[in-house]
């Protein structure tokens, strides 16, 4: 089943380096832990724990772990109807979103339950980026 809202985590050795790659919907990387760069064309932008990158729909990125790192990613496919960010963010996390996303490990993402947390979520997203 397809949601409009995903959620993954990615554990990265120390000095690990992604493709670049376009993801054709938007994301906030969470960095659980660690540090990483995200690079963006020439530009690098560090990110240690505690703190979120909001990248947009089509936002051509590649990740460089500095530590071992573990970074929680939400995914927003275009059918989510909130307004999101179209231009690149850095935040601070706010506490709840990890607590939120610790809980989602543990269940079945297609249980009504699941799709609660998941607005919840989208809930927590809408009220960091609504300045942005």
């Amino acid at each position: 089943m397809s949601l409009p809202i995903e959620y993954t985590r990615v554990s990265l050795q120390a000095l690990t380096k992604t493709k670049r790659q376009r993801q054709h919907k938007a994301q906030l990387l969470i960095i659980r832990h660690g540090e990483i760069n995200i690079r963006l064309g020439k530009a690098l932008i560090p990110l240690n724990q505690s703190q979120s990158i909001w990248l947009p729909h089509d936002c051509l990125h590649s990740i460089e772990s500095v530590t071992a790192s573990k970074i929680d990613i939400l995914v927003f496919s275009a059918r989510v109807t909130t307004s999101l960010p179209s231009t690149l963010c850095l935040y601070t996390t706010p506490p709840l979103l990890p607590v939120l996303i610790d809980e989602l490990t543990i269940m079945d993402k297609t249980t009504i339950h699941a799709q609660h947390l998941f607005q919840v979520c989208l809930d927590q997203v809408h009220k960091l980026t609504e300045h942005h």
